[in-house]
């Protein structure tokens, strides 16, 4: 991190050849060569410096807990300047512990199981985090952190809500760092809903990432001195654990633009999305160096909950498409059995509590392998698509028993129908596991949308009854359309 606390960019984990093991660098047939600092896999770096994490909580803890028994006064009489002062510490040592985990799963993306808890969130509330991480950086320096998008209309999307504000907040305090003082960053979110999408995009003016620099990030190797540290490839991982890729555009003298994508369309386009990420790992290739045309982005005001005292934000602000383009991927996870998925449902029963549903469902999310889905339809029900053949996936059933009975004790589970669905694409119907994927968690979504209302503690003692709502016929409606209209298309 900077000295403001903001965490500074990286570049992706170089990517290694087969037989290659971690840390080991190709020799030239002409012999050894020096290798410059520069030139070190970050797989390694990153490694090394995840190991450390885990010494790092401790006496961090114990700093902001000495920091906060001065601030509140436990120790003595402090003036309130003092008190303002001491909790912009512990805001920072919370970034400092904020930044050692993301270390702890920057290793856990590295071992292919990120344990990645996706959920449908409200992108207002997801703004308003960010907003109140990146206060400490921008309010200094009188940083305009400019909001464009579809904000304020109860739009969700379908991601980890920790993971997603830390990507953000990576990739803006990179930009706010090479911001000028009282400079604007944008945000900018766009609804593609014919694909069930949102673009997001954090786009600064900053003097840009140099052309040789963005080749060094693309083949996987530490930049000059554009970029540098683990934000970088901790930004890559966060993008894939959203089904997505990081790009990176940018124009030495006019700015940087990071974007990624996040899923807003529903069950089906989550089924779609998820398929068709798991492919393009299959089919990893280097990405080309490409040239655009420069445009003007629309943007809104910031809208904070916070009063300023700063000049009201420009309302335009002219961004030209940067000149060099690179897309970062999930570095080397590739699916396990590329020719086919493991499909099944798993419920547990009407009897377990609420917490006891959370935590199977953490339990769950903990067993997957990045290359693998768990999406949650219901508050007692899940589909289930693992990176397995047949064997593979009743083995793996099996030990996700044992682990419920070690770890949660007796709980009732409930196996559906199991089906292994090949993943390459069927001459008549293209996308023939998008389809069945989605026609699966359509029905188990509305399936646990009937079986809610029955639940005993959903109603508390003096609430109201329960309404039925068009949520559900409305929602299979839209599905049911998406999946004529891919028919259509893929004929």
């Amino acid at each position: 991190m900077d000295d403001r606390g903001a965490p500074y960019g990286g570049p992706v984990a170089s990517r290694r050849k087969p037989g290659q093991t971690p840390g080991s660098r190709e020799i030239a047939a002409s012999g050894p060569k020096p290798i410059a600092a520069d030139d070190a896999p970050l797989e390694s770096i990153s490694r090394l410096i995840s190991e450390t994490a885990h010494d790092l909580r401790a006496p961090l803890s114990t700093i902001r807990e000495a920091i906060r028994l001065v601030r509140d006064g436990d120790l003595g009489k402090v003036s309130s300047a003092q008190s303002e002062c001491l909790s912009a510490a512990i805001n920072q040592c919370n970034c400092a512990v904020q930044l050692v985990d993301e270390m702890v799963q920057s290793r856990r993306f590295d071992s292919g199981f990120p344990n990645v808890t996706r959920q449908w969130i409200s992108i207002d509330d997801l703004r308003s985090n960010v907003e109140a991480t990146l206060q400490p950086w921008i309010l200094p320096r009188g940083i305009h952190l400019l909001w464009d998008g579809p904000f304020d209309q109860g739009i969700q999307i379908y991601a980890d809500a920790t993971l997603l504000r830390r990507l953000i907040v990576n990739v803006a305090g990179n930009a706010i760092r090479v911001t000028r003082e009282g400079g604007p960053v944008l945000i900018r979110a766009t609804v593609n809903r014919d694909q069930g999408i949102m673009n997001w995009a954090i786009v600064d003016q900053g003097a840009g990432i140099s052309p040789s620099d963005m080749e060094l990030i693309g083949a996987g190797k530490a930049p000059a001195k554009s970029v540098g540290g683990l934000g970088l490839i901790i930004s890559r991982q966060l993008a894939a654990a959203h089904f997505s890729t990081l790009r990176i555009e940018s124009r030495v003298g006019t700015g940087t633009a990071v974007s990624f994508q996040t899923i807003s369309g529903g069950p089906s386009a989550v089924a779609a999305r998820w398929v068709k990420w798991r492919s393009e790992l299959i089919r990893i290739e280097q990405r080309k160096i490409v040239n655009e045309d420069q445009r003007v982005h629309e943007v809104r005001p910031s809208r904070s909950t916070q009063p300023s005292q700063s000049p009201a934000p420009p309302r335009r602000v002219r961004i030209d498409v940067p000149s060099q383009l690179i897309e970062l991927g999930a570095g080397e996870m590739q699916p396990a059995f590329p020719d086919h998925v493991y499909l099944t449902t798993v419920s547990v029963g009407a009897a377990i509590p609420a917490a006891g549903t959370d935590a199977f469902d953490a339990l769950l999310q903990r067993t997957m392998r990045i290359t693998e889905l768990a999406y949650r339809t219901g508050r007692r029900s899940w589909v289930i698509a693992w990176d397995a053949d047949g064997e593979t996936g009743t083995a793996k059933r099996s030990e996700l028993e044992r682990l419920v009975q070690n770890e949660l004790g007796t709980m009732r589970m409930t196996w559906g129908a199991s089906s292994l669905v090949s993943a390459t694409p069927h001459p008549e119907f293209k996308n023939s596991l998008a389809s069945r994927l989605s026609d699966l968690m359509v029905r188990q979504t509305l399936a646990g949308s009937q079986q809610a209302v029955s639940d005993a503690d959903q109603v508390r003692l003096g609430s109201g009854p329960m309404q039925s709502t068009p949520m559900a016929t409305i929602r299979l409606e839209h599905d049911v359309q998406w999946l004529r209209d891919s028919s259509r298309a893929d004929r």
